[in-house]
């Protein structure tokens, strides 16, 4: 039987994972919502977002998509949005990643050379 792949791995997520990826983000979103207007509290709040961005990566499967909500999340003023909680609800309601966060994991094949234009 072959290895899954990680994005096959979002196919099969367990109700556990899914419940630990909704605790993670949820607690993460709450602790940024809370901390964000605090200046003093910013390096803490990305070291917060690194650690949940690690964390649901090993959780959810290592999809690289995560990496455009850590970015959302960097930008100051949209911490207060929950990102990490919006992103794992959508998984956890349609079972798969929505399609604008795909990652494409390989370019396009080139054309056959035999198809010139």
């Amino acid at each position: 039987m072959p290895e899954p792949t990680p994005t096959d791995s979002l196919k099969t997520l367990s109700c556990l994972r899914l419940l630990l990826a909704f605790a993670i983000a949820v607690s993460s979103d709450g602790f940024s919502f809370f901390t964000s207007a605090a200046v003093i509290a910013t390096p803490v709040v990305i070291a917060v977002d690194m650690a949940t961005a690690l964390l649901l990566w090993w959780t959810l499967g290592r999809p690289s998509w995560l990496l455009v909500v850590f970015v959302a999340e960097a930008i100051p003023g949209l911490g207060m949005v929950p990102f990490w909680t919006l992103v794992v609800g959508a998984i956890a309601l349609t079972g798969r990643v929505p399609r604008a966060m795909q990652a494409r994991a390989e370019a396009p094949p080139p054309p056959p050379l035999d198809q010139a234009p």
